[in-house]
């Protein structure tokens, strides 16, 4: 039988947010932060993301899951990831 490992290292800390705890104590019971800071997903793909994770044996109330879209689209959703400037050598 498979179980759940704990992280290895925190990973990325969460910003602050009306979400954050909520979040990191949901999440990262299985995985650390890096699982979520390293993706930037629309709201529709953290809803699915969600609902994987609930497969898993998340437990994400229904009181709280607006909240925890709203918090992970503002955060991570797919423009954050053209917000960070990239290096570029030689230019």
């Amino acid at each position: 039988m498979a179980t759940a490992q704990a992280p290895s290292a925190p990973g990325k800390p969460l910003p602050p947010g009306p979400a954050q705890a909520k979040i990191k104590a949901t999440c990262t019971s299985c995985h650390n932060t890096s699982r979520i800071t390293e993706q930037h997903l629309s709201r529709p793909e953290w809803s699915a993301e969600l609902e994987k994770m609930e497969g898993l044996g998340a437990v994400i109330p229904d009181a709280d899951r607006n909240a925890f879209l709203s918090y992970l689209t503002k955060n991570f959703g797919p423009e954050k990831s053209a917000a960070k400037p990239t290096k570029k050598s030689g230019s």
